[in-house]
């Protein structure tokens, strides 16, 4: 892949890495992660919310966040599918979804490579704009689903974002709201007898 100032300014956002042939790429034990959920529950073991925060930890320990998910967010991961979604709902997703979504991320180095090639002669591809910098991004149906999907996963990193003013994409904290919303219904509903 060509250099490029507009992926240089949102590499250090990306959970990718530009391999030793200059090419976007997921580390190893991410590849392998993945490819174990593409493959559905009974290859990865990945079938309820609690597995789902374990392998969402170990792939964001392989790519060396070190930020911590949001205290409640495994507990919410667990709740959500356990208490929110109903049980063949539930085992629909781990067993449909999650390998769906697992392949999309496999492709987001080569949808990104694609993305910028495109791009080039417009100057339309993803990048960080400044405060009242004009400008526009054009992105593929495809390419939005993989970084939607990198937010379900927590896999973009979140230090420094402050520095750009950039909002926090991951959903640890959405999972988290969803335990802290579930732990106080129950405890308002017991409190009630």
């Amino acid at each position: 892949m060509e250099d490029s100032a507009e992926l240089e300014s949102i590499l250090p956002y990306l959970p990718l890495v530009i391999g030793s042939s200059r090419r976007l790429l997921w580390p190893s034990k991410v590849v392998e992660a993945l490819e174990a959920m593409s493959r559905g529950p009974d290859h990865s073991r990945v079938n309820c919310g609690e597995v789902l925060s374990i392998a969402i930890s170990d792939m964001r320990a392989s790519l060396s966040l070190a930020d911590p998910l949001a205290l409640s967010a495994p507990l919410g991961y667990a709740l959500f599918f356990y208490e929110l979604m109903s049980g063949a709902d539930s085992r629909k997703w781990f067993a449909e979804d999650i390998p769906k979504l697992a392949n999309l991320l496999l492709r987001l180095p080569s949808l990104l490579e694609v993305h910028y090639q495109n791009s080039r002669a417009y100057g339309y591809g993803l990048r960080i704009l400044g405060p009242q910098q004009p400008g526009m991004v054009l992105l593929s149906q495809e390419l939005i689903g993989a970084l939607l999907a990198c937010s379900l996963f927590c896999l973009f990193p979140i230090s420094n974002r402050g520095l750009k003013h950039l909002p926090t994409i991951n959903f640890d904290q959405l999972f988290a709201y969803f335990s802290s919303l579930l732990l106080s219904s129950c405890y308002q509903s017991h409190s009630r007898y």
